[in-house]
């Protein structure tokens, strides 16, 4: 075809109409096969969503066929009127399932909608089926060639009634009002327009009077949204699928306008065809032969075929956004990256595959499928490639995950190797899939390796590979420094991983060549991480490298992390050894060395006394009457004071138990600083806490609820030491443990005011309570109190 050919006016309408249809046809085609590979097949909006789309792919494909065809071949006649009626199938079907999907989603947040939908469905479906009937009733009256003649020249089969009930003018109002009512159906209710009118008069009432007094005007289209959309549900609470509706709407009610628009559009075209018919007096006799689509069809064929495609962008944009119709978390940032790239593709094939029809005649239905199956492979891709990145994001969870320090204090060292190996295990097997790997800690305390099927006869230079669980000798560790390049400048991950390829041999003879990793922190060199080959024969990409350097670093930050726990725990549980020891020490110095020395001591001084009374030494009687009446009050403020001391933190736990050594502390050392205490732990909760809170744990919640007793005690009155003060103590393990100590004294800020040493010792044991993994936080308002709350979860208590 010439160029002067291809841009006559109706080679071109045609040819941009094609292309319009085509990018329909693929677009609509990738988006149903989206939602069916991505969304939740139990869901029956899913389906339906799959189903709409193809249907709207469907009516695209048999159009592009039907624009392309020529009508002035009798053979082709046949194949035109079949794909004509083909055509009716997707275009009755797809209004009533954008229906019933609008509403659908409508009901999930409005209740009102759930009674209406029984009712608007039937009322649907009533209209969908009288325009079906009339259609097949009178197929062969409307044939597609026919149809062109009565809308480009106003001019009906001779079969056809001039009536103004006849199923000829019928046909476009009852279609303009079935797709009118499918379309809007889900968005319009008579109560909804009501509240909008209303609205709306009474925004523009308030707006002339505002004008008359020079005072503001409300936002007449803040109004207007405000009373069209009036769910009964608050944004904040809404969760999935609800939320994405509400975010979606917007672009969907346009949709829904745009669909209403073009309908209105074509009906009234129809409509005015049938009216001139109408109004003539009699048909044309001599028709203009129709070997091809008059140019006015062309032009308003392409014009719907626009509004289509706006539509389509609409729609794929709250697919891919917001997860509309696939009813399951999706990664909705790279599927939208991948909805603009398919609307770019399908641009561009549209475009191509019009021109190569126009330019060469070439089959367009062959084409058609050929795009099809490309467009399919397409979305097929895109599925595979998102569920490549989940799979991989899985299977590195373990190294991504922050390292849990909750267990530091009741976790042995068996127990953190385990877990180390398992991890090594997932990062030889799951994500970088070799045949073999070993990694030898060269610095730190725990020097030894971990093994993934290493061979246990592995040599290099004559030296053997420490076996699993063996520690390195001094000259392993040389030998394998020096297999190590030095440092590489910049510090520690400094520049690329300096790995290089070994050839080790096996006690059998065959050789092992496998990659040698060296990984560096601010010691230096702490160790080496040796990779087999990979089990699908494939080579170590640059990515590959980072990544093993990746996460054998993480390994080595979980052995340092574990160390450094494990090193405060060490501490932690000496010094709670110290405390109990010099407890005891000194209650044992008081009882077994001080006060026994006072008695004998007193002792001596009677005897004494009965000697100078004999004697009848005046002055030395009574200097010792005296010396005695002093020891004897010092040996009853000791043994005073030995009655009086309770026991100390871990006495009381040892005997008593958590709760009931609170409560004690409670009865006894804030006996007068409370005027109401209120006790909020039954028997039940008090026990359970007990059985599952370990020795070490209750020291540190024992301790912080002191201090927060104490500071209760001391600042919570200010300074109106009259000021009537309440406790209230509660705890609950459900499986967390959480213990509450809240009184109604003046605050923290009011008593920072007039006090000082407000809970600033508080810090310390939130510190120590992080440690184990668990929390402390403060809440206070000026005369309202402080809340003391310790948290720890279930795991802290493991």
């Amino acid at each position: 075809m010439a160029l002067e050919t291809l841009l006559a006016p109706v080679t071109l309408l045609r040819t941009l109409t094609l292309a319009v249809s085509i990018f329909n046809l693929v677009t609509f085609l990738w988006l149903a096969s989206t939602v069916w590979l991505n969304g939740d097949h139990r869901a029956r909006i899913t389906l339906w969503g799959v189903v709409g789309l193809a249907l709207s792919a469907l009516f695209f494909f048999v159009h592009a066929l039907l624009i392309t065809l020529p009508l002035d071949q009798p053979a082709l006649r046949p194949l035109l009127n079949i794909l004509w009626q083909a055509a009716w199938f997707p275009a009755l079907w797809v209004p009533y399932i954008w229906f019933a999907i609008g509403l659908h989603y409508a009901s999930l947040i409005n209740a009102g909608w759930r009674r209406r939908i029984p009712w608007l469905l039937a009322l649907g479906a009533v209209l969908g089926t009288a325009l079906l009937l009339l259609l097949l009733l009178n197929r062969r009256t409307f044939t597609f060639v026919e149809t062109l003649q009565l809308l480009a020249y106003s001019t009906p089969p001779p079969s056809a009634g001039r009536a103004w009930i006849s199923p000829l003018f019928l046909l476009p109002l009852l279609f303009l009002v079935y797709v009118a009512f499918c379309a809007i159906g889900p968005w319009f209710t008579s109560s909804r327009i009501q509240q909008v009118v209303v609205a709306g008069w009474r925004a523009l009432g308030m707006s002339l009077r505002a004008r008359n007094r020079g005072g503001s005007r409300p936002a007449l289209r803040r109004v207007l949204l405000e009373a069209f959309w009036d769910d009964p549900t608050e944004v904040e609470l809404l969760e999935e699928p609800q939320l994405s509706w509400h975010l979606a709407r917007p672009a969907l009610l346009l949709a829904a306008l745009l669909m209403v628009a073009l309908t209105i559009g074509l009906g009234l075209a129809g409509l005015w065809s049938m009216l001139r018919w109408l109004g003539r007096g009699a048909p044309l006799l001599a028709l203009p032969p129709l070997d091809s689509i008059p140019s006015g069809l062309l032009l308003l064929d392409l014009i719907a075929n626009l509004v289509v495609a706006l539509i389509i962008l609409v729609i794929g944009y709250s697919i891919v956004r917001h997860g509309i119709l696939i009813e399951r978390p999706l990664a909705r940032r790279g599927f939208f990256e991948q909805w603009r790239g398919i609307v770019i593709v399908a641009t561009a094939v549209a475009l191509f595959i019009a021109l190569l029809v126009s330019l060469t005649h070439s089959s367009l239905g062959g084409l058609l499928c050929i795009t099809c199956l490309a467009t399919v492979a397409y979305a097929l891709f895109t599925w595979s490639s998102y569920r490549a990145h989940d799979r991989y994001i899985a299977l590195l969870g373990r190294f991504l995950s922050s390292t849990s320090l909750r267990h530091w204090l009741n976790t042995s060292a068996e127990k953190s190797e385990r877990e180390l190996e398992d991890l090594f295990f997932s990062l030889c097997q799951s994500v970088l899939a070799v045949r073999c790997a070993r990694l030898v800690i060269l610095a730190g305390p725990m020097r030894r390796t971990f093994s993934y099927r290493w061979p246990a006869d592995a040599r290099f230079n004559g030296t053997e590979l420490p076996r699993r669980g063996e520690g390195m000798v001094s000259g392993e560790t040389d030998a394998l420094v020096r297999l190590v390049p030095r440092r590489p400048p910049g510090g520690r991950g400094a520049g690329t991983p300096l790995a290089y390829r070994l050839r080790l041999r096996l006690a059998s003879g065959e050789p092992l060549v496998c990659w040698v990793m060296p990984l560096y922190d601010e010691r230096g060199l702490v160790a080496t991480l040796f990779l087999g080959p990979r089990e699908d024969g494939g080579t170590f990409t640059k990515e590959d490298m980072n990544l093993a350097q990746a996460c054998g670093q993480r390994i080595l930050d979980t052995i340092g992390d574990h160390e450094a726990m494990q090193a405060v725990a060490a501490l932690l549980r000496r010094r709670i050894v110290d405390v109990k020891l010099l407890g005891a020490q000194q209650r044992r110095i008081l009882h077994d060395e001080i006060l026994p020395q006072m008695h004998l001591a007193l002792l001596h001084l009677e005897t004494l006394r009965t000697v100078t009374r004999q004697e009848g030494q005046e002055a030395a009687r009574m200097a010792l009457e005296e010396a005695v009446e002093l020891v004897s009050t010092a040996h009853r403020q000791l043994a005073a004071l030995m009655r009086a001391t309770t026991p100390g933190a871990p006495y009381r736990l040892e005997r008593e138990g958590l709760v009931q050594a609170i409560r004690t502390m409670l009865e006894q050392d804030f006996r007068d600083a409370f005027d109401e205490i209120c006790w909020q732990v039954d028997d039940e909760t008090a026990a359970h806490i007990d059985e599952v809170t370990p020795p070490a744990i209750a020291e540190l919640i024992f301790a912080a609820v002191q201090e927060a007793l104490r500071n209760a005690a001391r600042h919570a009155r200010g300074s109106d030491v009259h000021r009537r003060l309440r406790l209230t103590l509660q705890a609950r393990c459900d499986p967390d443990l959480e213990v509450v100590v809240a009184d109604d004294g003046v605050g923290i800020a009011a008593a920072d005011a007039a006090t000082s040493g407000t809970g600033g010792g508080l810090l310390t044991h939130s510190a120590l309570l992080a440690i184990a993994g668990g929390s402390l936080t403060i809440k206070s308002a000026p005369d309202e109190g402080v809340t003391v709350r310790i948290y720890l979860p279930a795991e802290a208590l493991l």
